[in-house]
């Protein structure tokens, strides 16, 4: 199954995607969050992409309790779903940038091409943490769990 990971913000929006056989998650690119814009290009990606599930990060507290910007992330995946017809996921999001981060400077990337990249990075975190779910669990790839 053929995912695209969102990492949702106000201000922009990293994107991410996995491989058909869900092994691969892979930072795509960082996008300016225009909402209604932003909506019409994703459902764009996604259909010449072949994605067929949306995982979108859910911000959380550290207690796991969701953080004030949850529900916009929440609206946001939602109205993802009802723009592209796909099943969304969402995925607790807390520590994603700062793994995104601890894996680009790990791999030497620069501090500026850093804050470029960290939120389709961060996106891919995201990703990868729900691929490992569903690998731990024996979800089918065919299965939205």
């Amino acid at each position: 199954m053929r995912w695209l990971a969102i990492d949702h913000g106000t201000k922009k929006i990293g994107l991410a995607f996995s491989d058909e056989l869900e092994i691969l998650s892979s930072p795509f690119e960082v996008w300016p969050q225009e909402e209604e814009r932003t909506l019409a290009r994703l459902a764009r990606l996604c259909k010449e992409e072949g994605v067929q599930a949306l995982a979108v990060g859910l911000p959380r507290h550290k207690d796991g309790a969701e953080s004030a910007t949850a529900p916009a992330a929440r609206a946001f995946g939602e109205d993802l779903a009802a723009c592209t017809g796909l099943p969304v996921c969402f995925v607790n999001e807390h520590l994603s940038s700062a793994e995104a981060e601890r894996l680009l400077r790990e791999r030497g990337v620069k501090a500026e091409k850093r804050k470029a990249l960290l939120d389709a990075a961060a996106a891919a975190v995201i990703l990868g943490e729900l691929l490992e779910e569903r690998r731990v669990k024996g979800i089918p790839a065919a299965q939205l769990g």
